[in-house]
């Protein structure tokens, strides 16, 4: 499995392009579907043609949730960074190309959504020249429109040049668990998902802490 995340500005259509590609809801909260914006991390998965299961990790956009955000993105190999046709460079889609600078995350798929409402050319070149000033240039870019299905092709095709040209997990490397989110489950107590990096881990692993009273799973 190749595990991405998703990066840009608050509204310009990451959940809904996750949710196009997986055909899954990422905003796991009632509130973020009553409100239309995502404010804690989303996770779907799909089978990719030529690069088999690819997961997103959808992080939310506004600016109060740039720390959550750092959560989402700083354990992935890649990012999809979407930019709206119609709005363009945002001042948080400068603030995620900076964190996915600063966190080693410099490879990635520019991708421009809403197509469908504007000529997407231009919010391409001004993306592409915004990465390249933070050291994240050359990404491939893919104009889509969640909306009507178009470039949804053109992106998978990408999605599988990227995980073919991502490093692989070095087996004797250490293994590291980046936690994405903790809470409690009724009955079972604090509960923390983790990814496994650094080295492959296989499927359905079991982890446990117990450096805190009561342990973690």
């Amino acid at each position: 499995m190749h595990v991405l995340c998703t990066a840009g500005h608050v509204d310009h259509g990451k959940s809904t392009l996750v949710r196009a590609l997986t055909g899954m809801e990422p905003d796991r909260y009632a509130e973020e579907r009553r409100r239309g914006m995502t404010i804690d991390l989303g996770f779907a998965w799909t089978e990719v043609p030529g690069a088999g299961t690819v997961a997103f990790v959808d992080v939310p956009g506004h600016e109060r949730f740039v720390a959550t955000m750092l959560a989402g993105a700083g354990p992935v190999p890649a990012a999809l960074f979407v930019v709206a046709a119609d709005e363009g460079w945002m001042p948080q889609s400068g603030e995620h190309a900076d964190a996915l600078a600063a966190a080693g995350v410099t490879d990635g798929l520019l991708v421009v959504t809403r197509s469908d409402l504007l000529d997407p050319e231009l919010a391409l070149d001004d993306a592409r020249a915004a990465l390249a000033a933070r050291g994240l240039g050359g990404w491939p870019s893919v104009a889509v429109s969640a909306r009507t299905g178009t470039g949804l092709d053109a992106l998978r095709g990408a999605l599988a040049a990227l995980t073919a040209r991502l490093p692989a997990p070095d087996p004797d490397g250490p293994v590291r668990l980046w936690v994405d989110r903790a809470f409690t489950v009724r009955g079972r107590g604090p509960s923390s998902p983790a990814r496994c990096a650094a080295a492959p881990c296989a499927p359905a692993t079991p982890w446990s802490s117990t450096a805190a009273p009561g342990g973690h799973r």
